[in-house]
């Protein structure tokens, strides 16, 4: 029998880090169970937040600087970026996060990714950067265009 067992205290989460966890959580469950499709993953209204550039860019940071505060608004059959829409038919698909970043040459943890699987959603969207947009660990999504890494997050309603 142990009788010094001591109470500990643990942080507790932010509620947005709860959020953001709990959308990973029913995201990965509702791929392992159902073999979902990743049609809702990215719906919604989002603003390009931020970005890293990548070993290797064409673009250069005033260009970078002005995508900031732009806007990717996605439902369930188009993308519109600007004004410009495509036409989407958004997949889920699974990859190692290792691989599918070291493609890249980037390491994930620049992009505040530290799960070893990475979510991908493939948009089918012709317009450039947005043929697949990546859920990052925090809740974010993430695209890349002409090497440089745009971070989205979700608008809230």
């Amino acid at each position: 029998m142990v009788d010094d067992v001591a109470v500990r205290s643990f942080p507790l989460a932010s509620l947005r880090r709860f959020g953001r966890l709990r959308r990973t959580a029913v995201l990965a469950a509702l791929v392992w169970l159902f073999g979902a499709s990743g049609v809702d993953a990215g719906i919604g209204s989002w603003t390009i937040t931020g970005y890293v550039f990548g070993p290797v860019s064409a673009m250069d940071k005033a260009t970078a600087d002005s995508y900031k505060g732009k806007r990717v608004v996605m439902d369930e059959g188009s993308i519109r970026f600007g004004d410009e829409t495509c036409a989407a038919a958004p997949g889920l698909v699974v990859h190692d996060a290792a691989t599918y970043f070291g493609d890249f040459r980037i390491d994930p943890h620049r992009l505040g990714h530290t799960g070893e699987k990475v979510y991908v959603i493939e948009t089918g969207c012709a317009l450039p950067g947005l043929s697949s947009l990546l859920l990052l660990d925090d809740g974010r999504m993430c695209f890349s265009l002409d090497g440089v890494f745009f971070f989205l997050t979700e608008e809230s309603e």
